[in-house]
């Protein structure tokens, strides 16, 4: 007899017929872990940011290309009617949602802030007057300072208060920064020839950058950040404005200087390179953003909404909300025309090309880290109402 002392009873236990072969390797494979759904999430969020950053500022360069070879004066005109219909516009949500119009002191109150911002809007898209630009900044924060008062209100009486004192102050501390600052600096207009022109073309890059984030914001998964309530959303925007700020100031002034001439140009060809290595910051900024809302969602800390959830499968395109995408972009192009008068104000001081950059992008970072914010505020939402907790009264025992 025969004897293979290779072939086992044990090795012929692990043979199975076809079938059960075919069944066994039929098995779903196991789901994901929670940590690489949200590394793929962030990594989304970061991918269609610097898709859609790099086709606006394409785009916005080309016309401004094709724009720097009119003449100045059509173009400064041209483009102070654009800051002033966006001004007036983003003033009008703010003030209608933050004052109301109930009655007719609000009515009115909310007509003033239209026509202040129009007309600021105007002269800093226009002529790129540094003086408005640092009044504007100094009343939003004053202002922003001042609603986190609201907080602590417990009667409609103590809110109207903190209404009027918001109202008050952002048109008291705008107009005495606007003071203080021609005080210090009396060119009311930037020296650049160039300037009107590149805020025409921030019109096409602004309009292109928000269309292609509401089309596009549910292709591959993505993150809610509206299961936040403001608190969060604040709380969400600030932790994340660090990386973004340095990211900024290093890839939108250091590195982009280094790959532009010196000169004042309008060139695609030389400025195409710079405008993609700076679209690398907002990537950053997206991805932030998505991990900061999802950690503060996974803490169960400032949840809007339990029902929601965070965390989105892959719905596809779809079709933009058009007055969001109006409003959002209104919000981006004067963000980004106080970023132009800045840089062309400190270049007309002599500064170079490099720290202007620096000086001006750092700046811009700060704000533009917050203009989802800006847009919740324009649409209605704010801070949490307080809630009062009522305790009930436990006696001692003193046995």
């Amino acid at each position: 007899m025969l004897y293979l002392s290779s072939v086992s009873a044990d090795f012929l236990s692990t043979l199975t017929n076809p079938g059960e072969a075919s069944h066994s390797t039929n098995n779903p494979p196991p789901a994901p872990s929670i940590r690489s759904r949200v590394a793929l999430t962030c990594l989304s969020h970061a991918a269609r940011d610097f898709a859609g950053q790099t086709a606006g500022r394409l785009l916005g360069l080309g016309v401004y290309s094709l724009l720097s070879t009119l003449g100045e004066t059509p173009m400064r005109v041209a483009s102070g009617i654009a800051g002033a219909g966006a001004g007036g516009r983003l003033s009008y949500l703010i003030a209608r949602s933050q004052i109301g119009t109930g009655t007719y002191s609000q009515c009115a109150a909310v007509g003033a802030c239209t026509v202040a911002g129009t007309i600021i809007g105007g002269v800093i898209v226009g002529m790129g007057s540094n003086q408005i630009v640092s009044g504007v900044a100094a009343g939003s924060l004053i202002t922003a300072a001042i609603s986190w008062s609201s907080k602590w209100t417990s009667t409609s009486a103590e809110q109207q208060d903190v209404s009027d004192l918001k109202t008050g102050s952002a048109i008291g501390v705008t107009f005495a920064g606007i003071g203080v600052a021609s005080w210090c600096d009396h060119q009311w207009r930037v020296g650049s020839s160039l300037y009107p022109a590149r805020n025409l073309g921030l019109i096409v890059e602004s309009t292109v950058i928000e269309i292609f984030k509401s089309s596009f914001e549910r292709l591959g998964p993505s993150i809610n950040r509206n299961v936040l309530n403001f608190e969060g959303k604040v709380i969400a925007s600030l932790v994340g404005m660090a990386p973004y700020v340095a990211a900024t100031i290093f890839l939108n002034g250091y590195a982009s200087s280094r790959l532009q001439p010196d000169k004042e140009t309008a060139e695609f060809a030389e400025l195409a390179g710079p405008m993609i290595v700076g679209a690398i910051a907002n990537a950053l900024r997206g991805f932030t953003n998505a991990l900061m809302v999802y950690q503060l969602y996974s803490s169960e800390r400032f949840i809007a909404d339990r029902n929601t959830r965070a965390l989105r499968d892959h719905a596809g395109a779809n079709r933009p909300d058009a007055e969001a995408v109006f409003n959002k972009t209104s919000i981006r192009y004067l963000l980004s025309a106080c970023r132009n008068a800045v840089y062309a104000r400190l270049r007309d001081n002599g500064m170079s090309v490099e720290v202007s950059n620096e000086i001006a992008q750092g700046v811009y970072a700060c704000y533009a880290q917050c203009w989802d914010l800006i847009h919740d505020i324009a649409r209605g939402e704010g801070w949490s109402e307080p809630k009062v907790v009522q305790r009930d009264l436990v006696e001692l025992s003193t046995n």
